[in-house]
């Protein structure tokens, strides 16, 4: 399924007018044709004309006409860095990830300041779900082109799903002080103030963004959030009124205001959503992880597990379609088929940290205590500030009667979501078992006081948003 990523990927991106997660091959090899004319005085103008007709032929989706001329290029120029860069573009579209990753690299060892060569890694490693060598990647455009926009994008944007926030502001900080930040670069450092907490800071970015472009969906996205956190449940619906207006009928502007609508708690305007997104385009498997993830949202184990398989049916690689049936399988107590999958997806980087959480749960639930502490803490390795790993690791060490670190946990979490009811049930326990009942009656006085609110999310797991699609 990587090679149709990249092949729609390559395709679609010329019709972006912003920075965005969509943009692909076509921006490095424009970069490459450019790097390619000022390097034709150092060439034969044969061998660059040629590696230019390559790289119109690639964009024509000509691949077999463009490897042949490639390969011709290479025969005369074997050090061709930018004939490299271009024939692992082909590779890459042909699905062949691994000679086009050999590529790049053999090109960039011969030009390591080969900024397309650069790019092209960074998307072949987002595809590949390895979001630590695709900041390796882009950091590397930076150094050496601080003014790229598209690499900006990617790597705040990376850093913010991989919940980096303080390295995300202070990015886009810096390029919103320099006088570069477009409106999507200004929404999403709204995002980043929203996921640390700070709605005033984020509400300041949206405005800001939507005083720019009268149109910003994430702009209003943002807004509607922020709305929601204020309790303003009329500004919260004018928000997504207008927002839902301006997705018209595009998949994937459908797609971001499902994500944001299940953030606020209107999951039938969510599930509307995607399932008209998926009319659009019924081959996209991330429409159905986020339609699985809305049926989870409302408790329908059944409907979310059947739109898991279909998402696996049309991408059986998908990581994150594999740890959501394992999930999914997990809350029906099937758990060695939710065991398998979940272990299958640990193997991708990107959603690691959160299946192993879950594995983690499914040793609690068999009372393999030691081993779902091992499964946790190697969760909280890879993403230290997953919340509901810490209430599981207090809970499982609190059953090994280890309450120095059960309290640890639990102090973490509780910094992390101080409305989890069980968090504050959890230090219940732990308290009343420590023989300090003044702080254990705290503690379940605080639990009743968030069930009997909105705050409590209650459900002693990770808050499941989907991620946004593969860019295609």
């Amino acid at each position: 399924m990587a090679s149709r990523n990249f092949k729609s990927g390559f395709r679609r991106v010329v019709l972006d007018r912003e920075p965005s997660q969509l943009a692909g091959f076509r921006f490095a090899i424009a970069i490459a044709v450019l790097l390619l004319a000022a390097a034709a005085r150092a060439q034969s103008q044969t061998v660059a004309s040629r590696i230019e007709r390559s790289a119109a032929l690639i964009g024509e989706n000509k691949l077999a006409e463009a490897e042949q001329e490639l390969n011709g290029v290479l025969k005369i120029a074997p050090n061709s860095a930018g004939a490299l860069d271009l024939l692992g573009t082909v590779r890459a579209q042909q699905g062949k990830l691994a000679e086009a990753e050999a590529l790049f690299r053999r090109a960039l060892s011969i030009d390591s300041r080969l900024v397309g060569a650069h790019m092209n890694l960074a998307y072949l490693y987002m595809l590949q779900g390895a979001p630590i060598k695709t900041v390796s990647e882009l950091k590397e455009v930076l150094r050496l082109e601080p003014n790229n926009s598209e690499a900006t994008y990617k790597l705040a944007r990376l850093e913010l799903t991989q919940g980096q926030i303080d390295e995300c502001i202070e990015l886009l900080e810096r390029v919103s002080s320099s006088g570069r930040a477009s409106p999507p670069l200004i929404v999403m450092l709204g995002d980043a103030y929203l996921r640390k907490g700070n709605a005033a800071k984020a509400e300041e970015r949206y405005l800001m963004a939507l005083n720019q472009q009268e149109d910003s969906q994430g702009a209003l996205l943002g807004l509607a959030q922020v709305s929601h956190l204020k309790g303003d449940s009329r500004s919260v619906s004018l928000y997504l009124a207008r927002s839902r207006e301006l997705a018209g009928s595009s998949p994937d502007l459908l797609y971001s205001f499902a994500t944001v609508a299940l953030r606020v708690s209107a999951v039938e305007e969510a599930r509307s959503a995607v399932e008209q997104a998926i009319k659009v385009r019924p081959e996209e498997p991330a429409y159905f992880i986020a339609l699985g993830a809305i049926w989870l949202n409302k408790s329908d184990v059944f409907e979310a597990e059947q739109a898991f398989r279909r998402a696996l049916q049309l991408d059986p690689d998908n990581a994150q379609a594999q740890m959501m049936l394992g999930y999914a399988l997990l809350k029906q107590k099937k758990y060695p088929e939710a065991r398998a999958y979940l272990e299958k997806s640990t193997a991708v980087e990107a959603v690691a940290a959160e299946a192993l959480y879950y594995l983690g749960l499914i040793a609690e639930e068999q009372s393999e205590d030691t081993r779902a502490v091992e499964l946790l803490e190697k969760a909280i390795r890879l993403s230290p500030s997953l919340p509901y790993a810490h209430v599981a690791l207090g809970s499982s060490y609190l059953k090994l009667k280890n309450y120095t670190r059960a309290q640890q946990e639990l102090e973490v979490a509780v910094k992390l979501i101080p409305d989890e009811p069980k968090v504050h049930y959890q230090l219940a326990l732990l308290y009343a078992r420590l023989k300090d009942p003044a702080r254990s009656q705290e503690e379940m006085r605080i639990v009743e006081k968030l069930k009997g609110t909105s705050e409590g999310t209650g459900k002693g797991n990770i808050i499941i948003i989907p991620t946004p699609p593969n860019p295609r």
